[in-house]
């Protein structure tokens, strides 16, 4: 016998197959080493300039700079300063705080983290989680991790248009079974489709979670991944539909995930934090309580420069103001990229999930790895997902749009062909 492994049995064979995200990014890295020029490299959530270099937010990195070095290297609280709390909950609501509740905050490593805790403190062991069928694929990892099983619901019909109906279905089916039910969804911007849903669809979807959730007697828990609302074209307004979750049954919660990643460009500072909201005092005590608790366990504490450097911007009107508009400057550049490739892609009769905003956009297909291997011939990087090709289009300079959908669609035709 070859020992194959150490760890225990739920553990073994964890990270066999490579990050489909990443994988591609180390072949776009390979490229440039080997000195291949004119790559479109739509790879990677992260915001590109039209030079092609990482996107910043000016204020951001003169404000961190000017940091004392106690403070980028201290450790912060737990669960974040109270200004730090209080500034990731005015954030997230902009004044759509639903009226009656009451919110909370727990710094966490980026968005990400803030979704971990989610998944880990609202489902008991062996559980199911109720995830998009378009989707983030860490998701689906977070969820292993966990010991959670997950089951994806649809997000649209086959004429492409947004669909509550297996959402609905999907949700009772797994409430059936189960104590508790948690579901979550990635808007407005959702990540990979840029799909944003409506109040219209709002409307249909929170009287069904109230009644399910009064009927059954059971937890019901609302995850909010709301990681790009900054890029779906007015921040502000895009939050209302926020202030739709009022009237909560005691046995409803809604909780999201705010990144500091997308909202501040500081990706890698690893920094972000899940905000809550309920009628009960009792109920958010315990909400803080309790992912204080899972952070220490996890990653203890979360960045604290990076938390004071928000801290200062937010609690300045000045500051604030200047990245509020540096901000809504790149989402600009953001739209006019997607602009141009959406008329091209019609012209070119490719397909598109509906976009809305956010960073990328997909195209579905039956093989998107043929597809995608195609492209790289011609060293265009895109993400093969199961039943599409992910495109990050915040990360291609507007130069390089201009004939990427018909590059797109000649890949496709050449596949099936």
């Amino acid at each position: 016998m070859t020992l194959a492994s150490m760890a225990a049995n739920h553990a073994a064979g964890k990270g066999s197959e490579p990050d489909s995200v990443f994988a591609v990014v180390a072949q776009v890295r390979e490229a440039k080493k080997q000195g291949v020029e004119n790559i479109i490299d739509g790879s990677i959530g992260a915001m590109r300039d039209e030079k092609g270099d990482l996107a910043i937010l000016p204020v951001v990195d003169e404000e961190f700079r000017k940091l004392p070095a106690e403070t980028l290297m201290d450790y912060a609280t737990i669960a974040g300063s109270p200004e730090f709390i209080q500034a990731a909950i005015d954030y997230t609501f902009q004044g759509f705080q639903p009226e009656g509740t009451i919110a909370a905050a727990v710094g966490t490593p980026g968005g990400t983290g803030a979704v971990r805790l989610m998944v880990d403190n609202y489902l008991d062991r062996g559980e199911t989680v109720l995830i998009p069928d378009w989707l983030w694929s860490p998701y689906k990892t977070i969820a292993l991790e966990c010991a959670k099983t997950t089951e994806s619901y649809q997000m649209f019909d086959k004429g492409l248009n947004f669909t509550t109906k297996d959402i609905k279905s999907k949700s009772q089916a797994v409430l059936d079974k189960q104590e508790h039910l948690l579901v979550i969804f990635n808007t407005p911007g959702h990540n990979p489709t840029g799909y944003s849903m409506s109040e219209g669809d709002w409307a249909d979807l929170i009287p069904f979670y109230k009644k399910l959730a009064a009927d059954t007697g059971k937890k019901v828990v609302i995850g909010l991944d709301m990681a790009y609302v900054d890029y779906c074209g007015n921040p502000k307004e895009d939050r209302r539909f926020l202030s739709m979750f009022t009237g909560l049954p005691e046995n409803m919660q809604v909780v999201v995930a705010f990144s500091m990643s997308k909202s501040f460009f500081v990706y890698g500072m690893r920094s972000g934090a899940i905000v809550g909201f309920h009628p009960s005092q009792k109920v958010m005590d315990d909400f803080t309580n309790i992912h204080s608790f899972s952070s220490r366990g996890a990653w203890s504490n979360g960045n604290h420069g990076a938390q004071e450097m928000m801290v200062k911007i937010c609690g300045d009107p000045a500051l604030a103001e200047r990245a509020e508009k540096e901000r809504a400057a790149m989402a600009g550049l953001l739209r006019k990229r997607a602009d141009i490739f959406a008329k091209e892609a019609k012209e070119a009769g490719l397909r598109m999930l509906p976009y809305f905003g956010g960073f990328f956009i997909t195209l579905p297909h039956q093989n998107p790895k043929a597809v995608c291997a195609k492209l790289m011939e011609k060293h265009i990087y895109l993400v093969a997902m199961s039943n599409g090709v992910r495109l990050a289009i915040c990360a291609i300079p507007m130069g390089q749009v201009p004939g990427l959908a018909a590059s797109i669609k000649a890949a496709e035709d050449a596949v099936e062909a």
